[in-house]
C-alpha cells in the first residue's frame, strides 16, 4: 500500500505541474476576463415588499452577505499556489484510482501491459468518462453565469460518469453480446436529461456583455477541454510507468525460488 501510495503520489505532482502550467496559459485569462464582466453585472429588479416575500429576501440578502465574507486568494501568486496544491491532490486522488486498476490489469495480462500505449489509452479513458461525458451536458461555467441547482447538476454528473466508465467498459473489455450493453449505458445520461437553467445563462448581464460573455464560453469549452487531456494523458501515462517499474515486481507471481517472474524476466 506504501509504493502504491507513492506512485499515486508521483503522478499526482507530475499532472498537477503540467495541468497548472496549462491552465495558467489556457483558461485563467478567460476566467479573469468573465470575472471583470461579472463585476459589472446589471442589477437586479426590485422585488415587491410584499409580504410573502419577506423570508425570501431576508435568505437572499444572508446569502449575498455571506459571500461578501467568503475567503477569496490574494493576488495571482496566492491564487496560482493554491491551484497548484488543488490540481496535485485532485490528480493525485485520480491516480488512486487507476495506478490500482492498471496494476490488476497487468497482472492478468502475465506481467506486460503496462506499458506508455496502454496508459495512454486508460488515460483517453478516464478523460472521456470525468469530463467529456458531462461535459456534453453540463459545460464548464464561467463565472457568472446561471445554472441549475447544484444538487441536481451533482447528481446528473455522477450518472453520466458512471455510465461513461461502465460503457466504456462494457464495450472494451466484455466479450459477446455482454459488450453491446454498453451503448444504451452511455447514452442514458442523455436520455436522463442535464439540469439547465431557465433562459439563457447570461441573463444578468447587459446585452453587449452578454455576447462577450457567450464569445468566452466557446472559448473557455476549448480551453478546459485541453487542459483537462493533457492532465488525463499525464495521469495515464506516467501511471503505467509507475505499475511497470515499482508495482509489477511486487505482483508477480513467486517463481524459480521464490523470486519474482518480473524480475527473473529481467535477469536477476
Amino acid at each position: 500500500f506504501r509504493r502504491l501510495f507513492l506512485c499515486a503520489l508521483l503522478v499526482g505532482l507530475c499532472a498537477g505541474l503540467v495541468t497548472s502550467v496549462a491552465q495558467r496559459w489556457l483558461t485563467v485569462p478567460l476566467i479573469a476576463a468573465a470575472e471583470v464582466y461579472e463585476s459589472a453585472l446589471v442589477p437586479e429588479p426590485e422585488v415587491p415588499a410584499a409580504h410573502e416575500h419577506a423570508a425570501g429576501m431576508a435568505a437572499h440578502s444572508h446569502e449575498h452577505e455571506h459571500d461578501a465574507t467568503a475567503w477569496e486568494p490574494e493576488g495571482d501568486l496566492e491564487r496560482g499556489v493554491w491551484t497548484l496544491v488543488a490540481n496535485v491532490l485532485g490528480a493525485t486522488g485520480f491516480a488512486l484510482l487507476l495506478v490500482p486498476m492498471l496494476a490488476w490489469w497487468d497482472r492478468q495480462r502475465g506481467g506486460a501491459s503496462a506499458s506508455l500505449k496502454t496508459g495512454v489509452l486508460w488515460g483517453v479513458a478516464g478523460w472521456l468518462s470525468l469530463f467529456v461525458w458531462p461535459a456534453l451536458g453540463l459545460h464548464p461555467e464561467l463565472p457568472g453565469e446561471v445554472a441549475a441547482g447544484l444538487y441536481a447538476r451533482q447528481a446528473w454528473w455522477l450518472l453520466a460518469v458512471g455510465s461513461a466508465a461502465g460503457g466504456l467498459a462494457l464495450l472494451a473489455l466484455a466479450t459477446g453480446k455482454l459488450r453491446w450493453l454498453g451503448v444504451p449505458l452511455l447514452v442514458l445520461p442523455f436520455v436522463v436529461g442535464a439540469p439547465l437553467p431557465e433562459g439563457s445563462a447570461f441573463a444578468n448581464f447587459s446585452a453587449d456583455a452578454a455576447v462577450k460573455m457567450q464569445a468566452l464560453q466557446s472559448q473557455f469549452l476549448i480551453a478546459t477541454a485541453v487542459t483537462s487531456a493533457l492532465q488525463w494523458l499525464v495521469i495515464g501515462a506516467v501511471s503505467a510507468w509507475a505499475v511497470a517499474r515499482w508495482l509489477r515486481p511486487l505482483l508477480a507471481e513467486p517463481s524459480d525460488g521464490g523470486l519474482p517472474r518480473g524480475l527473473v524476466r529481467h535477469g536477476v
